[in-house]
């Protein structure tokens, strides 16, 4: 046996799909009270299905710097009885790219530069229209009163590391994980060894994932290059969440083996006036590297050696006729070094977090958002309206800004209803986002391409059953 070319997520899909046989046939046999035959058990399980066709289109200042495209993904999903606290799931999802423009270099056979419409594809094969299948979660799942286990490829979630569904199919985890719920405290631990990193068709080692987006900028002044030279096992994480009627909290931590550590902390509390609440929040991090931040060789590095930071957000909310929420949020990094967590593994979910842009890469960073969200009294509607400035130290500021942004305002419309009776399950969401660059001219035009003085345009069409 070739050792080089042994995956570990091959390892852990083909006991998932072992164990699902086994246990199907061991339930055949021993579930003699619900069902007489194999056929019998599989009907009484749950079969899912979940489409969305997705319209983007980014608008870029420049004759030929605009990009469109249509797609359609589908994923199928089957859930087994539970026998004796075991359960089987397993899923597969399809997708195609129905129509497009300017993603494909016609000389080239290469992706344009867009940055947002190819992620809804295969970013690492762009001739790839109609091949865009594979595997969607497959796992088998453990409950015993307030114990839970799932072994295989799943999806997960956390404020930091999650599926980042945001496109046609999301981010997936290969490993063990468990949580433990006792009544207003639930405790959660996972190891991970590798992911189907979300707007790829591949599944990498947790080592290989680091850049597979890209990796910016190095502090030297060189582009960074340690994709596919990380040296770790893996990925740990614990979390623990504690919530009562008006307070909730929860911790994590992340353990990137050899490459950082992050611990994470939030905090909410509700206070009831009436018909009006006042909503409270807040955030931190504090990330260190390990070692030598994933590799001996600074130029093939993650981290720095020795880099450390912290952040810290908050929220003051006001929400009143239960329908209307008005909030200020905040965020703000250390400019002692930069907050490094790869884009691959989710989306971060700060209080001053909106879409088409994340925080991560930067130090000594401020970030401000006001925003206005609107819920109908039939649960219908939502809308949302918000608005930011974005401070970020200066573009030549190689120590502390990783993507070589300029500070910019960044503005947010987004609407999304629910249809019911005879067309429940039935959504459609309406996203608009648009980033301005604050100091003009201190970005070239190649610099601001599909960063700041664009607009991004999403109708996105879900339908689940």
């Amino acid at each position: 046996m070739n050792m080089k070319s042994f995956k570990p997520q091959n390892l852990i899909l083909g006991l998932s799909l072992l164990f699902t046989f086994t246990f199907l046939g061991y339930g055949q046999q021993n579930q003699r009270d619900t069902s007489k035959s194999l056929v019998g058990f599989i009907k009484k399980g749950k079969l899912s299905f979940h489409s969305r066709t997705y319209l983007m289109s980014t608008l870029n200042e420049g004759k030929g710097n605009d990009f469109f495209t249509l797609a359609n993904g589908n994923i199928f999903s089957y859930e087994t009885p539970i026998f004796h606290g075991f359960q089987i799931k397993t899923g597969g999802f399809l997708s195609f790219r129905l129509a497009e423009y300017n993603l494909i270099d016609s000389e080239t056979g290469q992706w344009t530069k867009n940055r947002y419409e190819k992620a809804l594809y295969d970013i690492k094969h762009p001739q790839s229209k109609y091949n865009l299948g594979g595997l969607d979660e497959v796992y088998l799942s453990y409950l015993h009163k307030g114990i839970s286990f799932k072994l295989g490829r799943q999806a997960y979630k956390t404020p930091l590391l999650n599926k980042n569904f945001n496109r046609l199919r999301p981010n997936l985890f290969h490993g063990l994980s468990a949580k433990y719920q006792l009544q207003k405290v639930s405790i959660s631990a996972a190891w991970f060894a590798s992911e189907a990193v979300r707007g790829t068709m591949e599944t990498y080692a947790m080592s290989n994932s680091f850049g597979v987006y890209g990796q910016g900028r190095h502090p030297s002044g060189l582009n960074n290059d340690y994709h596919g030279y990380i040296n770790t096992h893996g990925t740990g994480i614990l979390g623990f969440q504690y919530e009562e009627k008006n307070w909730k909290t929860q911790a994590w931590n992340f353990w990137s083996e050899n490459v950082f550590n992050l611990s994470f902390l939030q905090s909410d509390y509700t206070l009831k006036l009436n018909s009006t609440k006042l909503l409270f929040g807040i955030q931190g991090l504090y990330q260190t590297a390990l070692n030598n931040g994933g590799n001996n060789d600074p130029t093939h590095a993650y981290m720095l050696k020795n880099e450390s930071t912290f952040a810290i957000g908050g929220q003051f909310a006001l929400e009143f006729i239960q329908q209307h929420k008005i909030s200020f949020n905040y965020l703000g990094i250390s400019d002692q070094g930069r907050y490094l967590f790869p884009r691959e593994w989710g989306r971060e979910q700060f209080y001053a977090s909106q879409t088409t842009e994340l925080f991560e890469g930067y130090g000594g960073l401020n970030a401000y958002v006001l925003r206005y969200e609107y819920f109908s009294k039939n649960k219908q509607h939502t809308s949302i309206i918000s608005g930011g400035v974005i401070d970020q130290p200066s573009i030549d500021n190689l120590r502390l800004n990783k993507y070589g942004l300029d500070n910019y305002y960044h503005f947010l419309i987004e609407h999304k209803y629910h249809f019911e009776k005879y067309m429940k399950g039935l959504s459609l969401r309406f996203i608009a986002t648009y980033k301005k660059e604050i100091g003009q001219g201190v970005m070239t035009a190649q610099q601001k391409f599909n960063k700041v003085d664009m607009i991004n345009l999403n109708l996105v069409i879900d339908y689940k059953f």
